[in-house]
């Protein structure tokens, strides 16, 4: 059986306006995470109606949350079933606006500048989504007869690592699951078949507050009968810097002691856009002081850390956190005595993912983006954690391959896509739907 792939990506070509009024009509619609005060359903509603009316074979909207107001969406065409399946996956959830007083345009606005579509979902992700959307549309209107199933995941609650609970886990156990399938988060249209762990800790550490004129007796010696040090005060940020540069250290040192030929390697067989170490542990919340005239008497940062948990256990990377703050306190008299306070893990605790490049999924992958591009592919690692984990968790094997860019703002101001890598995205799926899916 043949395929005209270049009638696909014709077709692609000549709806380029309507693909890109579709992702603008989804990005205006907010849908910020509802446990981060949003609402994910208004979206989910206008995406599931748009689906009928593309009159794929099946489209189900449902929830599973208690109130009913984070459905999920899938939509499925269906092919012969003599082939092999695939799921494409993504979160119609965003993040909030933090700065909105920043952003050059209303962040749901979807203004197009210069190519690049701006606006809070932009690359993350409702521009992958509807890539996805308009391929399948494509292979249907171009008829396109396939023998494996298509499916694509419109999934609530991945900002809030909610996968298990609201998401993708639930859609598997309603049945939609397949042979293979693509996370299409933001990738610069690389393919990353591993991922990066993730875990936040707090480091906490205790000073004693004093009045801002007895700094000179809490930091210099004083004179014999004259009180000084932690009898009169102790600055709980200077007391932390020792164990802060620990850390930055240890930083340094894991990009030295880890390494793996894909995640945070630079790109194979040429770079990728995002360069090499991917193992970070970033101070992303400084928290420290009582009052404007007082020493400060408690410091409290919390930090997000990326490791290799493919390498190494987060366990063992849990206890080296430990063993080592408690290593530089040891050296401090005041420290020694009152031990700073370490949490760990707090808030997120999230898995990596590792699909082997010999898979027969990355392998006709590679396949398709170079006939879709024209382009060699780029195997690199996601340097992030995305629902990839809990497809392969629950026995799908899961890459991640998506327009936009992690770089390009997300989770930050101004968000932004490029309107080229919509369409390109739209050719690589429609070709893998159609190599995947045929390929006995």
């Amino acid at each position: 059986m043949t395929f005209d792939k270049q009638a696909v990506f014709d077709y692609i070509d000549r709806h380029r306006d309507q693909i890109i009024e579709y992702v603008q009509k989804m990005v205006s619609i907010p849908s910020i995470n509802h446990t981060m005060g949003g609402n994910e359903k208004d979206v989910q509603d206008w995406l599931a109606n748009s689906l009928r009316e593309f009159e794929f074979d099946k489209v189900d909207q449902f929830a599973v949350d208690e109130e009913k107001v984070r459905p999920n969406v899938v939509a499925v065409m269906k092919g012969s079933g003599e082939g092999k399946s695939i799921i494409f996956n993504g979160h119609m959830d965003v993040v909030p606006i933090a700065r909105p007083d920043v952003w050059h345009e209303d962040p749901f606005d979807a203004v197009i500048k210069d190519g690049k579509m701006y606006g809070r979902g932009t690359s993350d992700m409702k521009g992958p989504i509807g890539a996805v959307i308009w391929a399948m549309k494509a292979l249907k209107d171009c008829n396109i007869e396939l023998e494996g199933d298509v499916l694509l995941q419109a999934v609530t609650g991945e900002e809030s690592n909610q996968a298990e609970e609201v998401g993708t886990v639930p859609c598997l156990e309603r049945g939609y699951t397949a042979d293979f399938a693509v996370v299409c988060e933001p990738t610069n249209l690389e393919l990353h078949t591993s991922s990066v762990g993730l875990f936040f800790f707090e480091l906490i550490v205790e000073g004693k507050a004093v009045h801002t004129s007895a700094r000179n007796q809490v930091i210099f010696p004083q004179p014999g009968g004259v009180p000084s040090g932690s009898e009169v005060g102790v600055d709980a940020f200077k007391k932390s810097l020792p164990i802060i540069n620990y850390l930055y250290s240890l930083e340094e040192q894991w990009n030295h002691r880890w390494k793996d030929s894909v995640l945070g390697a630079g790109g194979k067989p040429i770079k990728d856009s995002q360069g090499i170490s991917l193992f970070t542990i970033n101070p992303s919340l400084i928290e420290g002081g009582d009052y404007l005239g007082a020493v400060p008497s408690r410091v409290k940062y919390t930090y997000n850390v990326w490791f290799p948990d493919q390498l190494v256990s987060k366990e063992e990377v849990w206890e080296e956190l430990r063993k080592g703050v408690k290593a530089i306190s040891s050296t401090d008299d005041y420290l020694r005595e009152n031990p700073p306070t370490l949490n760990i893990p707090v808030f997120q605790d999230w898995a990596g993912f590792k699909v082997p490049e010999e898979h027969p999924g990355v392998q006709t992958m590679i396949g398709s983006i170079e006939d879709a591009t024209g382009e060699q592919a780029i195997l690199s690692g996601f340097k992030a954690v995305c629902d990839a984990t809990y497809l392969n968790k629950n026995g799908v094997p899961a890459v991640v391959f998506g327009p936009g860019s992690l770089s390009w703002s997300v989770h930050g101001d101004n968000e932004y896509i490029t309107v080229d890598s919509i369409i390109e995205a739209t050719k690589v799926y429609a070709s893998m739907m159609i190599d995947w899916c045929n390929d006995q």
